[in-house]
């Protein structure tokens, strides 16, 4: 009996090694990208914290120095949030292309699958089709024999 060898399992293989470093790529600008919405979160709850400390201050009287500390740490936070913001979006454009790229290697290595297992229905049947032809001859060969011994 025959074993079944898909011909382009070489290049399957391959194409499933590329698929799996991209997702670990685009894993990686996830992580990334979730790492910078966490500080941007923190940076705004930073800039609410002063904000509201700078409020309670002025409330009670405050000197100048500390009206100045205060409005330079908020602008410091601001400064700082609009830089998260622009690296935000430059992870969100960088995880749009690497998801592009790993559907494309995703349905390279599906078609490569479906080839293969199109190539074993293929080699099943015929293995099956073998398999009759073989039991046919045995039994043609039985008869003939038997009608030759008969005769």
């Amino acid at each position: 009996m025959k074993k079944f060898h898909f011909t382009l399992a070489r290049m399957l293989e391959f194409k499933t090694q590329i698929l799996d470093k991209e997702k670990d790529l685009l894993g990686s600008i996830r992580a990334k990208k979730n790492e910078i919405d966490e500080k941007i979160e923190r940076f705004e709850q930073a800039v609410q914290e002063l904000s509201d400390n700078l409020l309670q201050e002025q409330l009670k009287g405050i000197t100048v120095e500390h009206l100045q500390f205060y409005s330079m740490q908020i602008e410091n936070a601001r400064r700082c949030l609009v830089q998260l913001r622009i690296e935000q979006l430059a992870m969100e454009q960088e995880l749009q292309r690497q998801q592009v790229v790993v559907v494309k290697a995703s349905q390279e290595v599906s078609s490569l699958e479906k080839l293969r297992d199109k190539q074993l229905e293929e080699f099943k049947y015929e293995e099956k089709r073998a398999g009759e032809e073989e039991m046919l001859e045995f039994v043609t060969g039985r008869l003939v024999r038997a009608n030759k011994n008969s005769a």
